[in-house]
């Protein structure tokens, strides 16, 4: 069997106008985890990452600390298979829909959200009738079609290592859930529920050979959680 490690980012600028950075937490928390899995010697074959920012910066703060402590690594793969979807877009695809729900989400006129605490409740409407809708909006891909490019992207970078090998790929709550319903069988609704449990810096782990994969762990924050201050652990 194989080892597949998805790792989510670390907490992006949310509610900010450039969401694709790491905040200053979100940094902090990559950091935490790279010594983390440094110490626990874990001991990658390939690392991957999405092509979002926030994810190449996470992988970034693995490969710079074992760049500095002497632990080979191996260089980072992008692959754009592992970029989460747009709720950006979705919102604005889906709004004449839910017009009028949440008024105090809305941007003002520097396009910047006012409260982000409506944003957030918006969000998980709009999101759960995107994955339950089974159609999309133009320009906005179905969940079905979302999880599909996910799936064949975990399915190629399998193929690319071979059996009995340790992966650690990169990437945001999207794809995690995706490979999450993938390997338990979820509904869509149950797979989005989940997604929204997914910390900030948190780490899951598949197990993979020629037949699929398999929930080993789910949701790792034990070493954020080892810091105590309860604001490492984040979920936007």
């Amino acid at each position: 069997m194989g080892n597949l490690y998805m790792i989510r980012h670390g907490q992006a600028s949310f509610g900010s106008e450039n969401y694709d950075q790491l905040s200053e937490t979100g940094r902090l928390q990559s950091r935490i985890l790279a010594e983390h899995l440094l110490e626990i010697g874990l001991a990658p074959d390939a690392i991957y990452a999405g092509g979002m920012e926030r994810q190449k910066d996470t992988a970034g703060a693995l490969i710079e600390l074992g760049r500095e402590r002497g632990a080979p690594l191996p260089g980072l793969r992008v692959d754009t298979a592992f970029n989460e979807y747009s709720s950006r877009q979705i919102i604005l695809a889906y709004a004449e829909d839910f017009k009028g729900e949440e008024p105090s989400a809305a941007q003002d006129r520097n396009g910047n959200y006012v409260n982000v605490s409506a944003l957030e409740r918006l969000l998980e409407k709009v999101l759960l009738h995107w994955v339950n809708s089974g159609c999309g909006k133009p320009g906005i891909p179905t969940w079905e079609a979302f999880r599909e490019r996910v799936v064949s992207g975990l399915k190629r970078i399998i193929a690319e290592n071979g059996r009995g090998r340790t992966i650690v790929l990169f990437t945001s709550g999207g794809p995690i859930s995706a490979a999450l319903q993938t390997a338990l069988g979820l509904s869509n609704e149950e797979t989005l529920r989940a997604a929204w449990r997914i910390a900030n810096g948190s780490v899951t782990k598949f197990l993979y050979n020629g037949e699929g994969i398999a929930l080993a762990s789910f949701n790792e924050t034990a070493h954020l959680a080892l810091r105590r201050d309860p604001a490492l652990i984040t979920y936007r």
